[in-house]
């Protein structure tokens, strides 16, 4: 289909990452088979050995918002059966990111968002943001228009969670009405923290308390 073309060296970012990511590149056109078509052709197309490896390959990888990444991140996964394969395909994200224009999210890890110390940040729920997509999405926005928004978190059956910095008027988030009801009226409040134990943390996000049931973005 379109889009899906063989990539040239020159502009293949596997390669020119990591030998580590060599097979990720070799795999990309016949692993994109699998964000689309009937379970038979998604099965056909990929590595994976049966339809649950498939289903567990998509949960691991699903924070990836690049589509072919993430396709690649699904074929090494179901290969090797390594967490640590979806770290190396957020780190070829990241190189994506960083040469495209703007503030971009970038995905930091599987964990709740920690700051330079491993402290939590002071995080904002939304009412009914499940969709990590989306979430990213709101992050982008509200973060172009507010300078302490640094990051967003998402937890399993959870909604999304924008993420400040010290000194921020969260009430400014109130310009803003995301998805599903808005925002969770207790996290507005002053001198509410992080309802995850946090009480301000640092000015940026640095890293993630490890934790597969959480995924966080910073903004690049």
């Amino acid at each position: 289909g379109e889009g899906l073309e063989q990539v040239r060296d020159a502009d293949n970012l596997f390669k020119l990452a990591s030998p580590e990511l060599a097979l990720s590149a070799a795999l990309v056109q016949q692993a994109s088979a699998l964000r689309v078509g009937h379970q038979e052709d998604r099965m056909m197309a990929s590595p994976c050995k049966d339809a649950h490896a498939l289903d567990e390959a998509e949960q691991a990888c699903v924070s990836i918002p690049q589509a072919d990444l993430r396709a690649a991140c699904m074929a090494d996964f179901c290969l090797t059966e390594k967490v640590s394969v979806v770290d190396d395909a957020a780190m070829s994200g990241v190189m994506e990111d960083r040469l495209s224009d703007g503030r971009v999210p970038l995905f930091v890890g599987h964990g709740a968002c920690r700051d330079i110390g491993g402290q939590a940040l002071r995080a904002v729920r939304t009412k009914g943001v499940r969709i990590a997509m989306e979430c990213q999405e709101l992050l982008r926005e509200v973060g172009a228009a507010i300078a302490g928004v640094v990051g967003t978190q998402l937890r399993t059956e959870g909604t999304c969670e924008l993420v400040v910095r010290p000194g921020t008027d969260v009430h400014d988030l109130l310009d803003f009405a995301p998805s599903g009801g808005g925002w969770v009226d207790a996290d507005l409040g002053g001198g509410v923290g992080d309802p995850h134990g946090g009480l301000g943390g640092d000015s940026f996000v640095a890293g993630v308390e490890k934790d597969l049931s959480w995924n966080c973005w910073r903004l690049d």
